[in-house]
């Protein structure tokens, strides 16, 4: 099986030539959902192909008619959750209008509701976990990550046009390195424990100090 290609973002579409009719494609997202109840609630240890086709109510072949390899399973689920925190994300900052600085705070504010899931928090958790000890869902995740961080490049450009490619490229990573660790003390599923009351307070806070710096024309 051919590795995922970095930097290029995953397909959530199955084999192809499969699901080119609405059934199909109501059982491919019967098999995504399948696949994220699994991880969400059994782990990743309990993340398989036979298991995820008892879910989804599916043999095994009908499931790898669809999806051939449990990676093949893991990229399209991640696919599917990118595109669609995409466009909430999207609607968020088009409502910020042309301010840079409203825009980049509308972007912090989905990304914050987004995480209010424990169910998206638990999801991660179990993907990273997984990502630790198959190389291939590690390139599935860092593909994702790619996507992400893509979209950060451009909020940031916008507020920061000055900013060389690569300087830009850093500092998205590292707002994405903060966005994703904050989760963990933010508290989703067996993660609870771990949680820090007041973080998004302090987050809007020191997010707001930060914009206070911002030269004036950079805001319009």
């Amino acid at each position: 099986m051919p590795r995922a290609t970095r930097g290029k973002l995953p397909s959530s579409k199955p084999r192809e030539g499969t699901a080119v009719h609405a059934k199909g494609t109501e059982r491919v997202a019967s098999i995504l959902d399948a696949a994220t109840d699994t991880l969400v609630e059994e782990g990743h240890s309990g993340l398989s192909l036979r298991r995820v086709a008892q879910r989804a109510g599916l043999s095994m072949g009908n499931l790898q008619y669809y999806f051939p390899a449990k990676q093949d399973v893991v990229r399209a689920l991640l696919a599917r959750y990118l595109e669609a925190a995409s466009q909430r994300v999207h609607a968020r900052v088009e409502e910020g209008g042309r301010a840079p600085v409203e825009r980049l705070r509308r972007a912090v504010e989905a990304l914050l509701e987004d995480q209010e899931s424990p169910r998206h928090c638990q999801l991660f958790a179990e993907l990273w976990a997984l990502a630790a000890r198959d190389e291939m869902v590690a390139d599935a995740l860092a593909v994702f990550y790619a996507g992400f961080r893509a979209g950060v490049v451009a909020l940031l450009r916008e507020l920061a046009p000055g900013l060389s490619p690569s300087r830009l490229e850093r500092r998205a990573a590292l707002v994405v390195a903060f966005l994703e660790g904050l989760s963990l003390f933010r508290g989703g599923g067996a993660l609870r424990r771990a949680s820090v009351p007041g973080l998004e307070q302090e987050l809007r806070a020191v997010l707001e100090e930060a914009l206070a710096g911002v030269p004036a024309a950079e805001k319009l």
